[in-house]
């Protein structure tokens, strides 16, 4: 029952235990090696995204809530004056949608399910962005991290 900065350190701990005995296999760019990098330190406090409290429940509230904003002020045609209160609009119920969902802790993203889901979710989003698979690979392994710290599998 690890908190954020333990998890963070266990992510890079699995993600250089991991990189140790792969290193023969193969070599890395420096995007690669970044992409990974900020994906294992991702995945190690994904899971706690269900909890109100936890930064990353925090973060993803926040960051999806401007994200919105700033797309609605980027992509709309509209005049300048109504997408900045489109955005707003959008910024305030994003936020108040993602504070009003309640997961249960330790539910389903502390479950090996979210885990295999999450990390195809990356390998196709990084082979598409990156053309590489290593950054989805990357958040498997922090989000496995996070669970063996937690001790808490789930299989569903």
């Amino acid at each position: 029952m690890g908190d954020f900065h333990e998890h963070v350190v266990f992510g890079f701990l699995a993600a250089a235990v991991t990189a140790y005995f792969m290193a023969e296999q193969m070599a890395l760019t420096q995007l690669e090696l970044f992409c990974s990098g900020l994906a294992v330190v991702t995945g190690s406090v994904l899971p706690d995204i269900d909890h109100n409290q936890a930064y990353a429940h925090r973060a993803a509230k926040a960051f999806c809530a401007i994200g919105s904003g700033i797309t609605i002020i980027v992509y709309l045609s509209y005049p300048i004056h109504v997408r900045f209160i489109l955005a707003a609009l959008a910024f305030l119920l994003v936020y108040i949608g993602f504070s009003s969902i309640k997961f249960k802790h330790r539910g389903f993203t502390h479950s090996l399910s979210f885990m295999f889901l999450s990390t195809l979710a990356g390998i196709g989003l990084s082979a598409y962005f990156f053309a590489s698979f290593l950054p989805g690979l990357a958040l498997g392994v922090g989000i496995l991290s996070h669970l063996t710290l937690d001790r808490h599998f789930k299989i569903s």
